[in-house]
């Protein structure tokens, strides 16, 4: 599948904004090296200084400089998630970025994998994952369900006569 230039910097995106949060340096060194230089100008005027204590060091303007670029990077995050909403054609990518940003809906991506707890993913599943998640074509399904309708990811999800609604059900009815 081809991935547009757009869906492309939407997986940089923090996942809570519905990304995927994979970092892209080229777009965001720029930045980090600004805020670093600002969070730590005040211990680099110390060590010029030749400062022989930490007594002028003040960590609560450290903290204010920190917050301030903190609130920088968000506004910079939500311009380029509305960016990527206007410059999308797709209705259904969307409508998914939406449902992305819900509260949880990316909780999956951050948990760590433990096969203990059932928190693993393969390959395929994580695939099939991430084509939920933005709304495109799982490959290798049926072009019809059992009960006789079109086949699609929405229709898998709610048909009573197959697919995951059953599943869903069995998974739920099976966990001790």
């Amino acid at each position: 599948r081809h991935v547009s230039d757009t869906e492309r910097d939407l997986f940089t995106l923090p996942v809570r904004l519905g990304g995927l949060g994979i970092s892209n340096p080229v777009e965001g060194s720029d930045f980090e090296f600004h805020a670093s230089e600002k969070i730590t100008d005040s211990l680099k005027k110390l060590i010029i200084d030749q400062a022989s204590s930490l007594d002028e060091y003040q960590a609560s303007a450290v903290a204010e400089v920190t917050g301030d670029c903190l609130k920088d990077k968000e506004v910079r995050l939500l311009r380029r998630v509305s960016a990527i909403g206007s410059e999308s054609s797709d209705e259904r990518l969307k409508r998914s970025i939406t449902l992305a940003q819900e509260k949880g809906a990316g909780a999956w991506l951050t948990v760590l994998p433990l096969s203990s707890l059932g928190w693993v993913l393969n390959k395929e599943e994580f695939r099939d994952a991430i084509r939920l998640r933005y709304g495109w074509q799982i490959p290798n399904i049926p072009a019809f369900c059992v009960c006789g309708k079109k086949n699609s990811v929405d229709h898998t999800l709610i048909c009573k006569n197959g697919g995951y609604l059953i599943f869903r059900h069995n998974k739920i009815r099976d966990t001790n």
